[in-house]
């Protein structure tokens, strides 16, 4: 299955290639061992504790306090240098100093989004299948989370992290099925949309517990459901769909 993103949600690296020969990067570089540095001293003073007062003569909590110092330099260093190459220093975590490092393109992972999940339930589907994300029918303000098209016909999945038996649930069923039928209309094209959980035991008790107004299916049996499914669509027509799929992406950046 190919996984179809816009340039919007393309992953972009955090330092170009050209910024990466500037002294800025160097000294991000140098930030980053220093705090390192720092952090393990602070946090492994006390496992060395009799090490340091016998050697050294230093009291493991007069280490520390060196040790925090040193990871705070590290700290002003990163944001000084970051700040220079125009890298936001918001939600600063061991991946993205990791994607910095190993000159990674950044892809975090977006709250509530199951996009990535999905499309690995579904790789090895040929790639005459598609999934897109982010979705919006024309005239409407729902975003669709995923669309899947293929020779099987074309699919809107609404994957749901919510426990369907408490009182906080939010049923998307209803949006879902208006929203597909406008993309449906859109593309000229029949659509099966899902609500889609986790387990069998969530499904079945989003079945009793709700009037379902899709399909639901838990992940377990996606990749059987869909390959199993009989060709009704050809290539010209899939290209098509696609491209009209792919006009309606209202996407955000990776991390946003």
């Amino acid at each position: 299955m190919r996984f179809v993103r816009n340039e919007m949600q393309m992953p972009q690296k955090l330092v170009s290639d050209e910024k990466r020969k500037t002294p800025a990067f160097v000294l991000l570089v140098i930030a980053v061992i220093v705090f390192v540095v720092g952090a393990t001293g602070f946090f492994s003073a006390f496992i060395v504790r009799r090490l340091l007062e016998q050697q050294f003569g230093l009291d493991y909590h007069q280490f520390q306090t060196y040790a925090l110092a040193l990871a705070g330099v590290g700290m002003f260093l990163y944001i000084l240098a970051a700040s220079l190459l125009k890298v936001s220093v918001r939600r600063t975590n061991l991946y993205k100093l990791q994607t910095i490092m190993r000159n990674d393109p950044f892809d975090p992972p977006k709250k509530g989004d199951f996009t990535k999940s999905v499309n690995m339930l579904l790789k090895e589907l040929s790639d005459d299948w598609a999934l897109f994300s982010e979705v919006v029918p024309p005239d409407l303000k729902f975003k669709i989370p995923q669309v899947i098209t293929g020779p099987g016909g074309v699919f809107t999945i609404y994957p749901s992290n919510q426990h369907p038996d408490r009182k906080s649930f939010e049923d998307p069923g209803s949006a879902l099925e208006k929203a597909s039928k406008a993309l449906g209309t859109a593309i000229n094209q029949q659509i099966t949309p899902f609500v889609l959980f986790q387990t069998s035991k969530l499904a079945e008790i989003y079945r009793k517990k709700h009037d379902p107004k899709t399909r639901v299916m838990y992940v377990q049996e996606m990749f059987d459901y869909f390959n199993e499914r009989k060709n009704k669509l050809d290539k010209t027509t899939l290209n098509k769909i696609e491209e009209t799929v792919f006009s309606l992406i209202q996407g955000t950046p990776p991390g946003k």
